[in-house]
């Protein structure tokens, strides 16, 4: 049971649903966005706790998934928090966990097509675990920290590489804006899996495919800080609030440090175990 966004025209306005198999269930006369659908299900759900009977049912093939998350909602990031991550991009592992955000006009659902801008040549994909905050969270404890995720979900990092830095005076710094919040950029989904139905996040295969290769083979044990310690970091800074989304970093294996960028025609795929797939087409504008 995966918990979607979902329009049943391809340019409709978007619903709240959840997604069984072939059937996604409009649940939106219910929970008018995913925050409130997680601020009442914080601990999970499953088909004991939320009986879909009384709600309409639609194909899933006849149906467009959006990226699960509200506008509005808040979406951090964690930059290099895989070891031999920050070892291919040349960079020290981090001493604490370095925290950017997104804008929600980045994000796209799980099959729509990512975006080259005509600003950028060298976009490269980055695999992501990423959870979903189901409670307000403000000064949590690593203990405690596993109380505040409710769900969990796959993004793709597509960063820029070539606008990735600058040049301020005698330092290089981090165009966190230009490289990581363009247009239509950031695939999120397919849906939010109950954390309930996870028993360790931090023991889960990722895998990024572009094209028929395999780039990335790793698993989220490999993190730098774990999720705990990025939330009691997070929360110690900024109130996280239902609906809000963590995406923990990304494994070795991306492609732009080999030179490999995104190019029009191409297919990214990257998967998470037990959590679901984003499939990309990616087009030049």
């Amino acid at each position: 049971m995966l918990l979607v966004k979902f329009s049943p025209e391809r340019s409709g306005s978007m619903r709240t649903g959840i997604a069984v198999d072939d059937v996604v269930y409009d649940v939106s006369s219910k929970y008018g966005s995913v925050a409130t659908f997680l601020a009442l299900h914080p601990e999970g759900w499953n088909k004991d706790t939320l009986p879909l009977s009384p709600f309409p049912p639609f194909n899933r093939r006849e149906i467009r998934l959006g990226p699960p998350v509200d506008d509005g909602s808040s979406v951090y990031l964690v930059g290099a928090n895989y070891r031999k991550h920050a070892e291919e991009a040349g960079l020290d592992v981090p001493q604490t966990p370095v925290i950017f955000q997104k804008p929600t006009t980045a994000l796209l659902g799980p099959t729509d097509a990512i975006v080259i801008p005509p600003i950028s040549t060298q976009l490269d994909f980055e695999g992501e675990l990423a959870v979903m905050i189901g409670r307000t969270a403000r000064r949590v404890s690593e203990a405690r920290a596993k109380d505040y995720v409710a769900g969990l979900t796959v993004l793709n990092d597509v960063t820029a590489r070539d606008l990735q830095w600058v040049q301020l005076g005698k330092h290089r710094i981090v165009d966190w804006l230009s490289s990581k919040a363009l247009d239509e950029s950031t695939p999120v989904g397919p849906g939010i899996a109950s954390a309930s139905t996870v028993a360790d996040p931090h023991r889960l295969r990722l895998r990024t495919h572009l094209n028929e290769d395999l780039m990335q083979d790793s698993d989220t044990s490999l993190m730098v800080f774990s999720i705990w310690q990025l939330i009691e970091f997070l929360s110690a800074r900024a109130t996280l609030r239902p609906g809000d989304i963590l995406s923990t970093g990304t494994p070795v294996g991306v492609g732009g440090f080999r030179k490999i960028f995104l190019k029009q025609g191409d297919r990214v795929r990257v998967e998470i175990e037990k959590i679901g797939m984003l499939d990309n087409p990616v087009v030049a504008r």
